[in-house]
């Protein structure tokens, strides 16, 4: 390989990459190779209050909700409502002594090809006491990954989900 043909391979490389990164790569469920959701959680302590974001993408949703219920996922006016009950179902949190936390919708926001979708609740104890399960989309596609940033004003990390994780603590 000359100098210019390894020049052209790593500038096709580099474009690639950053197409992958900034979303700008078709979104068909077979398209990426990888399957993921990011949320993130904000522990507000002093209020004993938890909100979490699950942005999702528009294809994968539906795809999720025709998994669940076939006939269902059109992508439509009514996508939000579908979109929020099935992030309730895969995403759950337990605060102190296990007690599950009751989520609730905050909202759900679209832009193109994603989804926000907001949850909020309750809580007891300190941050510390928090658990997370999020299978959000693991039932439909065995390389799903979701990543979870959680923070609470002082600490922050990063928690990882896949096919087959149960609850993992958020500190």
């Amino acid at each position: 390989m000359n100098a210019m043909s390894i020049l052209k391979s790593r500038a096709v490389l580099i474009v690639a990459l950053l197409g992958i990164a900034s979303g700008l790569t078709p979104r068909t469920a077979d398209a990426h190779p990888l399957h993921t959701t990011l949320a993130e959680v904000t522990v507000d302590q002093p209020h004993q209050t938890v909100r979490a974001v699950v942005r999702v993408f528009v294809d994968d949703l539906s795809a999720g909700l025709s998994h669940q219920r076939p006939g269902s996922g059109h992508v439509g006016a009514a996508i939000e409502a579908q979109a929020t009950a099935y992030v309730l179902a895969a995403f759950s949190m337990l605060d102190r002594g296990a007690k599950p936390v009751a989520l609730r919708s905050c909202g759900v926001r679209r832009n193109q090809e994603l989804l926000w979708v907001c949850l909020e609740g309750n809580i007891s104890g300190a941050s510390r006491d928090l658990s997370l399960r999020n299978a959000v989309l693991c039932d439909v596609f065995s390389d799903q990954v979701n990543i979870v940033q959680v923070g609470d004003g002082t600490n922050k990390r990063s928690v990882l989900f896949s096919r087959g994780d149960g609850t993992k603590r958020l500190f």
